[in-house]
């Protein structure tokens, strides 16, 4: 055998094999280390995962309860408004009525023409006319209708103005009409007709029932005027 026996001088020695074998050892436990600590980091992802999901719906949950409670708030605040306009406002009523006045004809005299005109010689004379007797001689009274234009809360105080408004046709056309404006001071409330003191057009009424019942005694009222002069 030469002094160089290559299979004799590469023969590893048993310490060289344990010290392999523990490398290898090692390097399995490090792999199995390694791969424990990426399972348990995927798990631990995973859970993390599962809370930032379960954050996010509690987090919507949340913004969901703070827009209710502002809805709640502000419907809160809403409602002690209108118990408090209610309130001020009373028997408020968006339309009223009261009575206005007009003319209409009585049975046609003798003594003018069909246009209840009159013609007569004027003292140069020059041949005119007159409205007769008979024309527009009845007064009567009926419910003009009232629509609330605005109102305005004054010390506390519940004002309203009213309009008085008409509907015209014409050409086919509905065409509204509304009059100056003023505050209903007067409304009526089942008192006797004798006893209201105001002036016809100042008394309101919550229903054209109630109004036209107030212009025929009005009606009446003047009718009894002619006959007494």
């Amino acid at each position: 055998m030469s002094y160089y026996d290559n299979d004799f001088y590469y023969e590893p020695s048993e310490f060289e094999q344990q010290v392999d074998e523990f490398k290898e050892s090692l390097m399995k436990a490090v792999k199995d280390e390694h791969k424990a600590e990426v399972e348990q980091l995927r798990k631990e992802n995973a859970e993390l995962q599962e809370v930032k999901r379960a954050l996010e719906t509690i987090k919507r949950d949340y913004n969901q309860k703070v827009v209710e409670l502002d809805m709640q708030k502000h419907n809160l605040k809403n409602e002690v408004r209108r118990e408090r306009l209610q309130e001020l406002m009373g028997d408020f009523n968006a339309e009223l009525f009261n009575p206005s006045r007009g003319r209409k004809s009585g049975p046609k005299c003798d003594k003018c023409n069909d246009k209840r005109r009159i013609p007569f010689l004027s003292p140069s004379g020059k041949e005119m006319e007159e409205d007769c007797a008979c024309k527009n001689n009845i007064i009567f009274f009926k419910p003009t209708a009232n629509i609330c234009s605005s109102f305005a809360i004054r010390n506390g105080e519940f004002i309203a103005w009213y309009k008085s408004y008409s509907i015209d046709r014409a050409d086919g056309m509905e065409l509204d009409s509304l009059g100056v404006s003023g505050v209903a001071k007067f409304i009526w409330a089942g008192e006797s007709f004798e006893n209201i003191a105001e002036p016809h057009y100042n008394v309101y009424f919550r229903t054209e029932e109630e109004c036209q019942a107030y212009c025929d005694w009005l009606t009446e009222k003047e009718a009894n005027k002619t006959k007494e002069r």
